[in-house]
């Protein structure tokens, strides 16, 4: 994918998106970081060794989403069917930004789960990061198509339009949508503000 323009405040509005609203703003903040920085790549830490040699960056992630990868693969060993044990593997994945392991989790949810808009809005963001943007526009379109006030559909769908399909008309409908909406939390209302009034690439 090519680089797209960064928009104002990255780390600003990540500071936001994580006080917001819990899981469903992790995966918005993950779109909007992914938007900025598509050729992001995640580096450990390099660190004195504990334990048995182990770097610290590494024993760090092994007590952190890599444990818990491990706990629940435990967990999926015995109830390899449980969407909801795949549900939360896909979530791992996906704040590792290991998309391709967690699209293959939700790809089996929403077998199970196909109108589930958490399921859809994770599988949106994932396929935005895999480079797939109609199919990330059309997860975002299916939640919406169902309940034309979800918040968090119309905000990553404002952001896919704003830094991916350079549509300015449409990213400011979709932004002022989410202000509009009695729904919307006061948190994500006030990142849509500011993106509704900042340009593409200031």
């Amino acid at each position: 994918m090519t680089t797209t323009e960064h928009g104002p405040n990255a780390s600003g509005r990540m500071v936001l998106a994580f006080m917001g609203f819990c899981l469903v703003i992790i995966f918005a903040a993950s779109f909007i970081y992914r938007l900025e920085r598509p050729t992001l790549e995640v580096h450990q830490k390099k660190g004195g060794g504990m334990g048995q040699g182990m770097p610290g960056g590494m024993d760090q992630a092994m007590n952190g989403p890599m444990r818990e990868v491990m706990e629940l693969m435990q967990k999926l060993q015995e109830n390899p069917d449980d969407p909801g044990l795949q549900m939360a593997m896909a979530e791992r994945f996906m704040a590792m930004g290991s998309f391709d392991r967690a699209k293959t989790f939700l790809d089996k949810v929403a077998k199970v789960r196909p109108d589930d808009p958490d399921v859809l809005n994770a599988l949106g963001v994932v396929r935005y990061n895999m480079q797939d943007l109609d199919g990330a526009k059309a997860a975002f379109e299916a939640i919406l198509a169902k309940d034309a006030e979800d918040f968090r559909a119309r905000f990553n769908l404002g952001l896919l339009y704003k830094y991916a399909y350079k549509d300015e008309a449409k990213a400011r409908q979709a932004l002022s949508a989410v202000i509009a909406s009695p729904k919307t939390d006061p948190e994500t209302r006030k990142t849509a503000q500011e993106e509704l009034e900042a340009k593409p690439g200031s």
